[in-house]
């Protein structure tokens, strides 16, 4: 599995980073440095410095980071990293990265609405251990898509070796999912699994994979 992971200084993906190993075979780190966020220190500087000295505080922000990017590539280890270091917009940057890479799945530890439009399965880690997961069904209107679903979080489970379960509140119509794994009444274990556009609200002591 091909994971994408996004590093921003206020958005650091410690328990991603951590899970990176045993969900991964590959990950693509996107570090991003925020160029509102640099733009507004050049804005500062310019009223003590000269204009011919603004690229050099520029340029030495950038080595900082770049920095901090290798170690945090260095932080994973087993597995082949790449790492893109740019500077950007948050979303903008991982869109681009998405349209020119195509991960199989993004892996964060924030919960940000705007993640629901990108192109891509999403993972939401709270950290801890996972041990079972939830697939959260909410309708069968979308069953094609929903099987694909399905099977993409049975092997996310699988690769955790977590137990997988589907949770469906109706009890009409359950004969179609009982094929696809073992129908519970509550939600189970660590990770809940959702289709996008179904999370209504998130819980902060779960981790999420939003397909």
């Amino acid at each position: 599995m091909r994971c994408l992971i996004p590093v921003h200084q206020e958005l650091y993906p410690e328990n991603s980073l951590k899970r990176a190993e045993k969900l991964c075979d590959e990950v693509i780190l996107l570090y991003i440095v925020d160029k509102k966020l640099m733009d507004k220190v050049q804005s500062e500087a310019s009223y003590i410095l000269p204009s011919f000295a603004l690229q050099n505080v520029e340029e030495f922000i950038l080595n900082i980071h770049r920095q901090e990017a290798e170690k945090v590539k260095n932080s994973i280890r087993n597995i082949p990293v790449e790492l893109r270091f740019v500077k950007g917009e948050y979303y903008e940057s991982i869109e681009k990265e998405i349209l020119r890479h195509t991960p199989d799945i993004l892996m964060t530890d924030s919960y940000l609405r705007g993640l629901v439009n990108l192109n891509v399965p999403v993972w939401i880690d709270r950290g801890g251990k996972i041990e079972e997961c939830t697939m959260m069904v909410q309708s069968l209107r979308r069953i094609g898509k929903l099987k694909h679903a399905i099977e993409f979080a049975k092997n996310v489970c699988n690769r955790l070796g977590a137990s997988f379960y589907i949770h469906y509140t109706h009890a009409t119509e359950r004969e179609v999912l009982e094929p696809l794994g073992r129908l519970v009444e509550s939600p189970r274990g660590e990770l809940l699994v959702f289709l996008k556009g179904e999370l209504h609200k998130s819980p902060d002591d779960k981790s999420l994979l939003l397909i």
